[in-house]
């Protein structure tokens, strides 16, 4: 990949993270069985992002800097996995369990219904 696409990655990465940051400070952590309901938001609102852009079917470039910058900055797979294996840790077997599904569910959903109006939007 060339400098400028690696660049393009990279700053739509750190305006993704930074956004995330911004978005999930406005929530309060979660604690003893919560479900994070922020990083569930940040991450269905990142799939809908990320539907559009591949249903539009989006110049190269532009894909790069908000597919797989910004949108990859903003969700976050890993803090996912850490809130639910935290959860499990903790015995909070219900609250693990509809944190997954709902993660999962929703966000396929939201990234299906984002595929759906990128095609869809002229």
């Amino acid at each position: 990949m060339s400098r400028s696409k690696s660049l393009l990655v990279v700053v739509g990465g750190v305006t993704g993270a930074g956004c995330r940051w911004v978005l999930q400070s406005q929530f309060a952590e979660p604690s003893g069985g919560s479900i994070h309901w922020a990083i569930l938001l940040i991450n269905v609102a990142g799939c809908f992002v990320l539907g559009v852009i591949l249903g539009k079917k989006v110049k190269e470039n532009l894909y790069l800097l908000l597919g797989a910058g910004f949108c990859g900055g903003l969700t976050t797979f890993s803090t996912f996995a850490v809130d639910a294996a935290s959860l499990l840790k903790d015995s909070y077997l219900k609250e693990a369990i509809i944190y997954i599904f709902l993660s999962v569910i929703i966000s396929m959903f939201s990234f299906l219904v984002g595929n759906k109006a990128g095609k869809e939007w002229q």
